[in-house]
């Protein structure tokens, strides 16, 4: 799908569901949501002789799911290392296979990608694309991302040709193509697809190059990304403080991981107003990261968002990182957490909590909660419903915690992106040649790589 090509946008009226609307003025409740392009009304007894009306009774509808961080060019090589710790699947995918990476390839990673997110409730993805290895790679990756019908937020990164010059220590700047982007393809910050910075800071290059860089992202108007707190490297850069102290910090950069970055960084962040991205599966999953910061970021004030990562470890849907990241939470109150989570009295979650982090504050960290991550009038129809009668969720008794500790795909009936019906009666719209084509990228790279081919 092109950017001028028009949505099919139905009118349509959800009766009878369980509106969990991550609005606090609205909160949840049973009713109706009326949406066309934009959520127009929400509240009981609605009607409307132009709308096509869907059954929402046995069902829980929610904003779309919004994923802050994934690795969209990795999804024709999902589930390839579940077991790898950090400095295998970088020596593995960023280094052994991206260089290999064609354009034809970073459009069928993304585009499977996008269908799995989409399969799963993801409306959103915020795709760091470390896959920049020319221009055509990074449109491609875009045009992925309009065919798909998500909603994405395109953060341009670095090449993975010559990775090891790109990361730890690196004195190459920025690539400038972000500027032919900003100017001729992603122009449109209230478009379907934008364009945000995924820069490599202090903790991937040097405090010279993250200050440049973040001036640019800056000149260019966008909002920024960045990893830090990985493993030892992290807790030795302290990277947020670096920031902090160049006063570079600011409210327009969400943080990814930061395991490894101490309480007070994580206070900074919170005093400049800049946000957070968990990837709690990933952590949980990948020795040599560290492990989820999610209670330390709320004891300095943050509400993080959550995120996938890469797919090539773990599931690409929102479910298991929300069990992942509340199964941390556990060791920690069971006193088998990691050493910088030995604190007394750290704050916890529950489920509707993780709910929050999976739409609203997903929203926030992306810079797009003035049009999606809530079911309010006026934002754009990003919504899910959630079937609440199936085997595995019956009686739904607590439905936020039903949908964490229970919910999969297979439960997920309906999704809509910007009044858009991309999956319904839980059949996904449009799949079956994206994952040929994803297997047939894979056996390309693998042969390219010299790597024997899966039986």
């Amino acid at each position: 799908m092109s950017q001028n090509q028009p949505q099919n946008n139905e009118r349509i009226l959800i009766k009878g569901a369980y509106l969990m609307t991550q609005d606090d003025k609205l909160g949840n409740f049973v009713g109706d949501i009326l949406a066309h392009g934009r959520i127009l009304k929400v509240g009981r007894d609605l009607s409307d002789d132009r709308a096509r009306v869907i059954d929402g009774t046995g069902n829980a509808v929610l904003p779309g799911f919004i994923d802050t961080h994934r690795h969209n060019w990795q999804g024709a090589l999902r589930n390839l290392g579940p077991a790898w710790t950090y400095q295998e699947y970088r020596s593995q995918v960023q280094i052994g296979l991206g260089q290999y990476f064609d354009p034809r390839d970073v459009h069928s990673g993304n585009l499977a990608a996008d269908l799995m997110s989409l399969d799963s409730g993801v409306t959103t993805v915020r795709d760091e694309s470390h896959i920049s290895n020319s221009p055509e790679h990074s449109d491609a990756a875009i045009a992925a991302h309009w065919e798909s019908g998500i909603r994405a937020v395109f953060d341009h990164g670095w090449p993975s040709t010559e990775a090891e010059q790109w990361q730890f220590g690196s004195d190459r700047t920025h690539p400038d193509d972000i500027r032919r982007i900003r100017n001729e393809v992603l122009s449109d910050d209230s478009a379907r697809v934008t364009l945000n910075a995924m820069l490599r800071g202090p903790e991937l290059s040097t405090p010279d190059v993250s200050e440049r860089d973040i001036r640019l992202a800056r000149e260019l108007g966008l909002r920024i990304s960045m990893h830090v707190g990985l493993g030892e490297w992290g807790a030795e850069q302290q990277a947020v403080r670096q920031l902090e102290e160049a006063g570079l910090l600011a409210s327009d950069m969400t943080f990814i991981h930061l395991c490894t970055s101490t309480d007070e960084e994580l206070r900074m962040l919170a005093a400049r107003g800049a946000t957070a991205s968990v990837a709690g599966a990933l952590e949980v999953f990948m020795p040599g990261l560290g492990q989820p910061a999610t209670n330390r970021l709320l004891a300095a004030g943050v509400r993080p968002s959550l995120s996938v990562d890469t797919e090539t470890i773990v599931s690409g849907d929102m479910f298991g990182v929300m069990r992942a990241t509340l199964a941390y939470q556990q060791l920690i109150l069971a006193g088998a957490a990691g050493p910088m989570d030995r604190v007394p009295g750290l704050p916890t979650f529950n489920a509707a909590d993780l709910l929050s982090f999976a739409t609203i504050e997903g929203a926030r960290a992306a810079g797009i909660d003035d049009r999606t991550g809530s079911l309010t009038p006026g934002k754009e129809a990003d919504l899910i419903m959630i079937r609440l009668d199936h085997a595995n969720m019956l009686p739904a008794t607590d439905v936020a915690a039903t949908i964490v500790a229970g919910g999969h795909a297979g439960n997920v009936d309906l999704v809509v992106v910007a009044g858009a019906i991309l999956k319904e009666n839980g059949v996904l719209k449009g799949g079956d040649a994206v994952f040929e084509e994803a297997a047939a990228s894979r056996d390309r790279l693998f042969h390219a790589a010299g790597l024997p081919l899966p039986v």
